[in-house]
């Protein structure tokens, strides 16, 4: 069968543009048209163009191969999703965050119990508030003990990261109009109206998970 490079003079002449334009031309490329586009099957070099193609409206470097192919199948649910709670919950997701509780305004007013700084009150119309949890870790020796000098032995704290990307799932899964205030305290202390057991399983001071506002 012919090709376009059989076209070209057999004694070697033709600028490198025409042999590449020919080679172009020809159906043996040796790109993977048929795979580029599937984000189960594309080379995890073609993710990052795959993403920018799907639309894709939140991405890290640094996610593993199985989250980056995931948020490049999911991109095109996503965006339809995009304004609702259900987009939300699946970019959280995305950073290792679950929603707890969350709160669509005008509710103004709490009843029972409430938390100076935890509970809102009067909070503003059209602010979604979102009880987000999720996991930070603690970097190894944390704190040096024994002698040690201010600024060559400071004291290291958890990464922030993590919330950073919390509120960046947050954005992505939202129109730019929308406002939001999210909450990463998921935890409480313990009281007696929680009923605890009295078989030493629960202690004074323990906490547990806060399962709303």
């Amino acid at each position: 069968m012919t090709t376009p490079a059989d076209l070209l003079p057999q004694s070697g002449a033709g600028a490198p543009f025409e042999r590449g334009l020919a080679l172009a031309m020809g159906d043996a490329l040796p790109v993977p048209i048929r795979t580029a586009l599937d984000p189960a099957a594309a080379p995890i070099a073609f993710l990052p163009f795959l993403a920018v193609h799907d639309g894709v409206r939140l991405w890290f470097s640094d996610w593993s191969e199985a989250v980056k192919r995931r948020v490049a199948a999911e991109a095109i649910v996503a965006n339809f999703e995009v304004g609702t709670r259900a987009a939300s919950a699946r970019f959280l997701s995305y950073v290792d965050a679950t929603i707890v509780a969350t709160i669509a305004y005008p509710a103004r007013f709490v009843v029972n119990r409430g938390a100076i700084g935890r509970t809102p009150v009067a909070h503003p119309d059209f602010t979604a508030r979102y009880l987000v949890k999720t996991v930070t870790h603690k970097p190894p020796r944390a704190f040096t003990l024994g002698r040690g000098a201010i600024g060559r032995k400071p004291i290291r704290t958890p990464s922030r990261e993590p919330f950073h990307r919390i509120c960046a799932a947050l954005r992505a899964a939202k129109a730019p109009e929308s406002w939001y205030r999210v909450d990463f305290a998921h935890k409480r202390k313990l009281t007696f109206g929680d009923a605890p057991l009295l078989d030493g399983s629960h202690h004074v001071g323990d906490f547990v998970d806060r399962k709303r506002f």
